[in-house]
This record gives C-alpha cells, sequence and structure tokens, in this order.
C-alpha cells in the first residue's frame, strides 16, 4: 500500500486479543507517519467489547463488528481532523489494487470498443499504469475529473465513496517455484503476502466475495455529517 495507494498516513487499531502488540520495523516511521490505537483510544468509557471465554460464537462476532464500527467513525474523525483526504478502511491481510480485467474488452461496463477507448485513454495498458507509484489514487483522480458517463466504474464510484469488488484468496501458500515466477530475483516472494497466495475465487462472484471494505474522501464531508458507522462494509 505504500506504494500502490500511496499510503503515507495510517491508524492501526491493535486487537486486545492478540498475543503480540504490532511490531512494525523502525524503517517505515520514517516513511509514513503511523498511529497505534488500543481500544481505550476509540471506545466510549461505558463500552466493554473485550470477548470473553464463555462468549458464544454469536456474540464474539457482535463484539468485533461493533467494535470495527467505533474504530471506522473515530478514526474517519481523526483523520478530517487532520485535513486527510482520501482514506482507504481495510484490514491488515486485505490489498486494493487494480483488477487485471479493469481495462478489457470482456468488462461488461463497456458497451463498446469505442467506449473501452475513451474510458481507459490517456492509460496505455494496466501494467505501463501501474508502473509507477500512487496508481490507485490516480486511476480515483482520472474518474474523479472525468463526466461520469465516461467511467466504466461510475455505478459504484461517487463524488465521496466508493466500494470496491473483493477477490478472496486460498489460506494455502503456493510453492516457491509459482511465487517467485515472473518476480525479480532481487525480491523475495516469501516476504510478501501479496505474492505467496496465488489462487483466489473468481472475482464476480460476490455471493462469495462480498464487499471490500470503503474507500472515502473525506474533504467532500462536513464534520457533523460523518455519523455513527451502522455496518462495517458500507459507511
Amino acid at each position: 500500500h505504500y506504494y500502490a495507494l500511496p499510503l503515507r498516513h495510517v491508524v492501526i487499531a491493535s486487537d486486545p486479543a492478540s498475543r503480540n502488540f504490532p511490531e512494525i520495523p523502525s524503517k517505515w516511521f520514517q516513511l509514513m507517519h503511523i498511529t497505534i490505537w488500543e481500544d481505550k483510544d476509540f471506545l466510549p468509557r461505558d463500552v466493554d467489547l473485550l470477548r470473553k471465554p464463555s462468549d458464544t460464537p454469536d456474540e464474539r462476532r457482535s463484539k468485533n463488528i461493533r467494535r470495527h464500527t467505533y474504530l471506522l467513525h473515530q478514526c474517519s474523525i481523526h483523520l478530517k481532523r487532520l485535513n486527510r483526504t482520501w482514506t482507504a478502511y481495510h484490514d491488515i491481510d486485505e490489498y486494493l489494487t487494480i483488477s487485471e480485467d479493469f481495462f478489457s474488452p470482456d468488462n461488461p461496463r463497456f458497451a463498446s470498443e469505442e467506449e473501452l477507448v475513451k474510458a481507459t485513454s490517456p492509460i496505455p495498458n494496466r501494467t505501463a499504469f501501474m508502473s509507477e507509484p500512487g496508481f490507485v489514487l490516480r486511476l480515483l483522480q482520472k474518474y474523479m475529473s472525468e463526466p461520469k458517463t465516461t467511467s466504466p466504474t461510475h455505478d459504484d464510484l461517487s463524488e465521496t465513496c466508493l466500494h470496491a469488488p473483493r477477490a478472496k484468496y486460498s489460506a494455502v501458500e503456493s510453492p516457491r517455484e509459482l511465487t517467485q515466477k515472473g518476480v525479480p530475483f532481487y525480491i523475495n516472494a516469501d516476504r510478501l503476502d501479496t505474492l505467496r497466495y496465488r489462487y483466489r475465487t473468481t472475482r464476480r462472484k460476490l455471493d462469495r466475495n462480498g464487499l471490500a471494505k470503503g474507500v472515502i474522501d473525506l474533504s467532500r464531508i462536513q464534520m457533523q455529517k460523518i455519523g455513527a458507522w451502522s455496518l462495517v462494509h458500507r459507511p
């Protein structure tokens, strides 16, 4: 995300059920602003969502969802006060990127080849577009600056918030000969989650994948309009 978004300011919530406090190499504190929150930093004083051994599975799930909604609400207010703009809300095992079929004639959002050329211009191809840092933000800026009718994502992309489709990857690590395939020799694929797991579900199977969390431009929202989050995946 440091390369793709580009991520330069991050708020991390430490799970109270975790055995270890987040360990972040010191170099990242030099490259971006990192804030680590505990429950006391975003939960109301009279709210206790600590999971207990006696909790049923439904109770544990309910507490986890409530904790997420409190976190996203307070995080939005915190970042709004810092005058942050585009903000991504996701877990540490979720990664934002551009789909390989986004700029493709097979994309059902394009009614014709002429619309495909018009929509992707001046982007020559996905590989070239993603070869420069910050390609996710540049894609957002591109479609924010164009009339709505020219955007292949117009059904999901508003002036303020969007939801990206999600693809779930297998929890089984791919073999070394596959993870290192096509990767420069100076990059160790074993150290990157985005390279270690090469198999996923079909992106269009929304019933299996569900929705990813939102991406919001906080500069377009008034502070008093940031209400409590009712759903984690739909701000």
